[in-house]
């Protein structure tokens, strides 16, 4: 499946197309550690706490139950998603605008096209809303 994205200039607002239908939205708050999402009715919230080696909980849309977490290394190279119960990596290709989520079932692709406006492509077969949505988080 493709699914195409887009940004304003501040990355504050992500929304995925697929065409030209709307059929996601993850919104930052100023600072990038706060956020919400939802795509293919997957309501998510994120809440970063940390500078150096950042973890954000992945919560339900109140913000009341813990779904799972996200844990960066200090330069935000790499990354550990946990949600319900699986475990995926988030890794960028070298210092390129790709990057991408997997485990041993599921791989998500990312190409980040643009400068200003970014925009770009996301690529699976498979794999749960929820982690499509960390995986732009994360960027």
């Amino acid at each position: 499946m493709t699914v195409h994205w887009k940004t304003n200039g501040w990355q504050s607002e992500y929304r995925l197309f697929r065409e030209k239908t709307i059929v996601g939205i993850l919104k930052k708050n100023f600072w990038g550690t706060n956020a919400y999402g939802e795509y293919h009715g997957h309501l998510l919230r994120f809440q970063t706490r940390g500078l150096w080696n950042p973890v954000t909980r992945i919560l339900d849309i109140e913000g009341t139950r813990e779904l799972g977490k996200i844990e960066c290394n200090t330069w935000r190279t790499t990354a550990r998603i946990t949600y319900e119960d699986q475990t995926f990596e988030w890794k960028r290709a070298s210092w390129s605008s790709r990057w991408s989520v997997s485990n041993e079932e599921e791989q998500v692709n990312y190409q980040q096209q643009g400068f200003l406006e970014k925009q770009g492509v996301i690529e699976y077969e498979w794999a749960s809303p929820a982690i499509i949505l960390c995986g732009l988080f994360i960027s």
